[in-house]
């Protein structure tokens, strides 16, 4: 019976260390976890965005494969922009753990300002261009992660990037 417990024990002890099932022996705790929040058009559906806005969002876009952002559409053509390609005004949320510390720098460098808006329940920055205009809302997430909203050809207000920013905080901060 010792010896069946020892040689168990040793087994589980051994397994443990090799990285059972674990092809690469990178141990799970130093791997990436990708957040759900990246795979930004199903977490944030468009209902949501419609909702903040008050404005139909006519269609969502990955733009890239495996990208970690959306556009939220609320003008498209297969004809914008005089036929060159298909498009119109959208809305931007992007996952980001990559990029945000240098483009803060270089915005701040332009004279755009980093505040927080007390109506976002959780850490964020509203940023302004040098005239005060809103073009950016981001909702801090921690340990490097930001999910930046901004719009593109005034598809949205300023205050409609915040009303956004505060249903997208809710439902963060509400884990579902």
């Amino acid at each position: 019976m010792r010896k069946t417990n020892l040689l168990l024990l040793l087994t589980i002890l051994i397994l443990g260390l090799t990285g059972c099932g674990n092809k690469n022996n990178t141990p799970v705790s130093q791997k990436d976890v990708i957040s759900p929040l990246a795979d930004v058009c199903n977490y944030f559906p468009k209902e949501l965005v419609e909702n903040a806005i008050n404005k139909p969002i006519v269609k969502t876009e990955v733009p890239t494969l495996d990208s970690k952002n959306c556009f939220y559409y609320t003008s498209y053509s297969e004809t914008y922009n005089q036929g060159d390609k298909p498009g119109g005004t959208y809305l931007v949320v992007v996952y980001d753990d990559i990029y945000f510390n240098n483009d803060r720098i270089n915005n701040e460098k332009n004279g755009n300002t980093y505040t927080k808006d007390e109506n976002i329940s959780m850490d964020n920055y509203v940023v302004r261009t040098h005239s005060g205009a809103i073009w950016e809302v981001v909702l801090i997430l921690g340990q490097d992660k930001y999910l930046r909203i901004y719009s593109i050809q005034n598809a949205i207000t300023g205050e409609e990037l915040i009303e956004i920013g505060a249903r997208f905080a809710e439902k963060i901060q509400s884990g579902k």
